[in-house]
Parts: structure tokens; C-alpha cells; sequence
């Protein structure tokens, strides 16, 4: 499993545009993804993407803390 999140600023003809990329699972793999965000410079694309970015921290998390219970019930 792979854990990781970021935000990245693509340059496409002289303006720069917010994508959030992230990895999912797909076929028992992990696939990086990125989802577009909106303009880099605009307020709320950086607030949406400041969102994008806790909600998956978050979800990580929840993962996390099941993954530990299951270890420390096994233990």
C-alpha cells in the first residue's frame, strides 16, 4: 500500500493550473491519480485544494487506527 498525497502546478499554455494527486488502489495495486483543482493563483481552488488534502489525511487515519487494532487483537 502506498500513502501519499500533494498538490502539483501544471504550466499549459502560460497559465498554471492546481491538480491534487493522490494514490488509490485499483486491481490490488496503487495507482497515482490527479484530480484537477482550478487555477493555481485563484483563492478558493487553493482552499478546495487545503480540503482535498485533510480529508485524505484524514481518511489514512481511520485506516491506520483499524490496521493497529486488528494488529494488537492478533497479538
Amino acid at each position: 500500500m502506498r500513502i501519499g498525497c500533494g498538490l502539483r502546478v501544471r504550466r499549459i499554455d502560460g497559465n498554471e493550473y492546481l491538480y491534487f494527486w493522490h494514490y488509490e488502489r485499483e486491481g490490488g495495486r496503487s495507482v497515482r491519480r490527479e484530480d484537477y483543482v482550478g487555477p493555481a493563483r485563484d483563492t478558493g481552488s487553493r482552499r478546495d485544494a487545503t480540503r482535498k488534502l485533510l480529508t485524505y489525511h484524514r481518511r489514512v487515519q481511520q485506516d491506520l487506527v483499524g490496521r493497529i487494532a486488528r494488529l494488537e487483537r492478533s497479538v
